[in-house]
């Protein structure tokens, strides 16, 4: 089997129906949650525990998604998670108070929970020496689905309401399962792959899931992306949730707001496949040093600068610097992955990025309410700033490690 063959062919069927399965998750969310939440009379840290309700299940369950898959193999867990995603968003009609829209978040939480390390693990274990360009290949195809589902979502707020939304998301999530069944049975790569994972079952069974999860945890390399991970998406999932709000305040319609979030993720598709090629040949630090870096002051700069056309290219600057961090994440986890542990590994990521989600918005949200959205802003700023120079540091000792005597 050409490895690498087989890895472009899962990349591109996992990231077309994930671009699908993404573009279902986002529009539930961006920009017409924090919206739908303060209509049905949320507070500004209730609003952020909803928007944290659908990562929970990534803290529970995306650790043990992935050490299954090390197991069993990928195919069922993913298109159990497929399901998730096909029938989450018509749950959001019941709802009727901001704790019914919380539940109906933690059980869509499950969806992405599940499936995005596994389809990782997937991509990676076909992967040779293009880790890094292959993963971000994928979640540049993901990204398609996230960039247009704020645009989509903010117009279709504006034509036909809530019901509009949830009824496209729910459409795009039974496309992504439809599509998953019908590459799961054409797909002889994947078949291959149950094939090594049932072969793996004995020996892994041998150790516990929770023994493993300790190990991993106890590894400074993998730990160490973890942090840097659950840094990146506490700033993302809050600046995500607080945005909307703090454009209102500037003036700028649902729509608009839809369209500049779109627009932030325009840079990552195209370059994230460019800049994961790039961590293959340099390494994955360099990269995420200047991306934090670039990230923190992105934020400096939006709490000084007021006017809609100077914040709409700054968000896209935001983008970039987050596809410079994220670009070399996923595949470092990969790269210092233990023997028969990839998927667990992958999932420790996910659960450590959830870990960042679930945090971000209730606590900016909390610092909003305290003082103002410039001041939750001002917060991200400062917390990339420090994971930037703790990164620094950890790159600075990864090179005397390796410096000859």
């Amino acid at each position: 089997m050409k490895k690498n063959t087989g890895g472009l062919r899962i990349v591109m069927m996992l990231g077309l129906c994930g671009a699908f399965a993404v573009f279902s998750s986002t529009i539930s969310k961006s920009p017409v949650l924090p919206i739908f939440a303060k209509n049905l009379g949320a507070t500004g840290t209730q609003i952020g525990w909803i928007a944290s309700a659908s990562t929970l299940p990534g803290i529970l369950i995306s650790y043990l998604a992935g050490d299954l898959a090390d197991r069993f193999g990928y195919k069922k867990i993913l298109i159990g998670s497929l399901l998730v995603f096909a029938s989450a968003p018509f749950v959001y009609f019941l709802v009727i108070n901001p704790m019914g829209l919380a539940a109906v978040r933690f059980y869509h939480g499950f969806a992405t929970a599940a499936f995005d390390p596994v389809a990782m693990a997937a991509i990676a274990a076909f992967s040779r020496n293009n880790t890094g360009q292959n993963l971000s290949l994928y979640t540049s195809a993901t990204l398609i689905g996230r960039a247009l589902a704020p645009t989509v979502g903010g117009a279709a707020y504006e034509y036909g309401g809530i019901p509009t939304v949830y009824g496209i998301a729910g459409g795009a999530g039974i496309l992504a399962l439809a599509f998953a069944i019908w590459f799961f049975r054409k797909s002889r790569n994947m078949q291959r792959a149950e094939e090594t994972a049932k072969s793996r079952k004995e020996e892994a069974e041998r150790t516990s899931s929770l023994k493993k999860l300790r190990g991993m945890l106890r590894y400074r390399p993998l730990l160490l992306v973890g942090v840097l991970n659950a840094c990146a998406y506490f700033s993302y999932g809050a600046f995500e949730m607080i945005f909307p709000l703090y454009a209102k305040q500037l003036g700028m319609s649902t729509g608009q707001i839809g369209y500049v979030l779109g627009a932030q993720l325009i840079g990552m598709i195209l370059l994230k496949p460019v800049f994961g090629r790039v961590s293959d040949r340099v390494g994955r630090l360099p990269l995420m040093v200047v991306g934090l870096f670039v990230c923190s002051g992105t934020f400096f700069l939006l709490t000084f600068l007021k006017a809609v056309m100077l914040v709409i290219p700054l968000i896209v600057v935001y983008g970039l610097g987050f596809a410079l961090i994220t670009s070399g994440t996923n595949a470092l986890a990969a790269d210092v992955a233990q023997k028969g542990q990839l998927g667990g590994s992958l999932g420790v990521m996910s659960t450590m990025m959830d870990v960042g989600q679930t945090f971000g918005p209730p606590a900016i949200g909390a610092v909003s309410d305290l003082f103002s959205y410039t001041a939750g802003i001002a917060a991200l700023g400062g917390i990339l700033l420090l994971a930037a120079a703790g990164c620094v540091f950890a790159l600075i000792r990864q090179r005397k490690t390796h410096r000859p005597d």
